[in-house]
């Protein structure tokens, strides 16, 4: 078992996955290997296997803390949060002075949608700690509002602790950020947000869990070194898919895919209205919203030969359906439940689109659309979990934006009608009439319920968590403007997408040059 445990951290997985299934195997009633087990199964997204056994240990061993905390984790991985929360509150009641179990708690909470409790859980962790960060930062996401005046005023000195760690200070300082933004302080938020975004590009490999930061890709994808490398790298993307997904080779491997229509893929940039739409569609009762997953690509890569010779003329026109039927093996490892339409939101995927289209023909692919300039300064002003490297620079997060343009004009230039472009804007202005067409695209008889989506409780996982508890607002709407003095990096980066008139604001000394 010691060497086991000694392959798993070296990163052998393989070899650490066989000694402990052969331990399992001999010694049936050992809980230590089935638990390394389920650890190795959560990390390779095998979350439902994952699930199964870690629901066996903890029937058998009902009162083991680290089996529970263990199924508590994956429960919630797979969206299942009214299964998570019976969990935590027991570790709470056995640990009622743990910060780190409050937290747990709190955070689940959020994401299930119950707010008000939430909100109480996160004011008894700030008041109980008030020299540790974690208790603001989740009041904060909850509700920007809810901090006193001593609050923030506390919050900004921790910010200056001499011991305060890069990793907390850059969460502080994105939650301040927002916390002044609602206040109207418009240049001291912005501040608070250009200095969390230096930490941030500093820091690329740093990877945060709190429930302030944004899910978007899984921890094991390893993050760029800099800012310029993972420019160059979606550069890179960009152009092999345009060069790739010709006419041609579109209609050359047509038809080899798998006719299941269950799949909806929700691609895009980050913040541009993409939760709205999944909280949308998975209000109906015939759609299961699994959030945002690595899946096709993992399923993609699977499939990948392992060396040349391999690439026969068969292994190219099957290859495309296997992809297809790997990707659906992965649905149900994260709970899709092999009947409802399952949604997708991996926003990257707008790189796949040629890759989905050949593996699922009947698919059906949303590209989320939101004022290039809100989306690009709503991505600066956030914290993501993970990678995301060029939304912590205003240059780079407009490149960015450019890049994604052109690649969803090659689908729509080569596979014309297949990718739906849905605007932000206006959903917000006629929601009745662009709800029912958003419906109507997924190939779903209407309900009602999608109009009550704010009514739904599905866990979001996102920071739009709170947002999509409401009904529709448009208070986010040209937010840009309040800050628009400090965007010209941003502007001159967006080039064709950037506001009328902004060069002439510039050389008239209403923005600034730099950021």
């Amino acid at each position: 078992f010691l060497e086991a445990k000694r392959l798993h951290q070296a990163g052998e997985f393989k070899r650490a996955r066989t000694i402990y299934q052969d331990l399992v195997d001999r010694h049936p009633n050992e809980t230590a290997p089935r638990l390394m087990l389920a650890e190795l199964d959560m990390r390779d997204g095998n979350l439902a296997t994952a699930r199964a056994e870690l629901d066996v240990l903890a029937k058998r061993h009902p009162d083991e803390k680290g089996i529970r905390v263990a199924l508590a984790g994956v429960t919630e991985e797979l969206g299942d949060m009214a299964g998570a929360i019976p969990h935590y509150r027991r570790d709470l009641e056995e640990s009622p002075n743990d910060p780190i179990v409050l937290s747990r708690l709190a955070t689940v909470l959020r994401l299930a949608g119950h707010m008000d409790e939430a909100k109480q859980c996160f004011r008894r962790l700030l008041d109980g700690w008030p020299d540790a960060s974690g208790g603001y930062v989740g009041l904060i996401a909850v509700d920007p509002l809810a901090l006193t005046d001593d609050d923030v005023a506390n919050l900004e000195k921790l910010l200056n602790a001499p011991k305060m760690v890069v990793q907390e200070r850059i969460q502080i300082l994105f939650s301040l950020g927002m916390v002044r933004d609602r206040r109207k302080q418009y240049d001291a938020a912005f501040e608070a947000y250009a200095e969390a975004n230096r930490l941030r590009r500093e820091n690329l490999s740093l990877s945060f869990t709190d429930a302030a930061a944004e899910r978007v890709l899984p921890k094991e994808k390893v993050a760029a070194a800099t800012v310029a490398d993972a420019e160059k790298q979606l550069i890179r993307f960009v152009s092999e898919m345009q060069t790739m997904f010709t006419p041609t080779y579109l209609s050359h491997f047509s038809g080899g895919g798998v006719p299941n229509a269950a799949p909806i893929f929700i691609v895009g940039m980050p913040r541009s209205g993409s939760t709205l739409l999944e909280q949308i569609i998975s209000s109906h009762p015939d759609v299961n919203g699994l959030g945002e997953m690595a899946a096709m690509s993992d399923a993609f890569r699977s499939q990948m030969p392992s060396s040349k010779g391999q690439i026969t003329e068969a292994f190219k026109q099957t290859f495309y359906r296997r992809v297809g039927e790997a990707y659906l093996h992965r649905l149900k490892q994260r709970g899709w439940d092999g009947r409802r339409r399952s949604i997708d939101k991996m926003l990257g995927n707008y790189i796949n689109v040629g890759m989905i289209h050949l593996a699922f023909p009947n698919a059906v692919i949303i590209n989320s659309m939101r004022d290039p300039v809100d989306t690009c300064f709503s991505c600066f002003s956030h914290l993501f979990r993970d990678r995301n490297e060029l939304t912590y620079d205003l240059a780079a997060v407009g490149k960015q934006y450019t890049l994604y343009r052109s690649i969803i004009a090659h689908w729509d230039e080569v596979l014309p009608g297949r990718v739906h472009h849905i605007q932000h804007e206006e959903l917000l202005a006629d929601p009745d009439t662009q709800i029912r067409r958003l419906i109507a695209l997924c190939g779903l008889e209407w309900n009602e319920a999608c109009l009550r989506f704010y009514e739904s409780d599905r866990p979001v996982r996102t920071a739009s968590a709170s947002q999509v508890r409401q009904p529709l607002f448009k208070s986010s709407m040209a937010r840009w403007k309040r800050y628009e003095k400090h965007l010209g990096p941003l502007f001159a980066a967006l080039g064709p997408y950037a506001p009328e008139g902004w060069r002439e604001r510039l050389e008239g000394g209403a923005l600034d040059r730099v950021s």
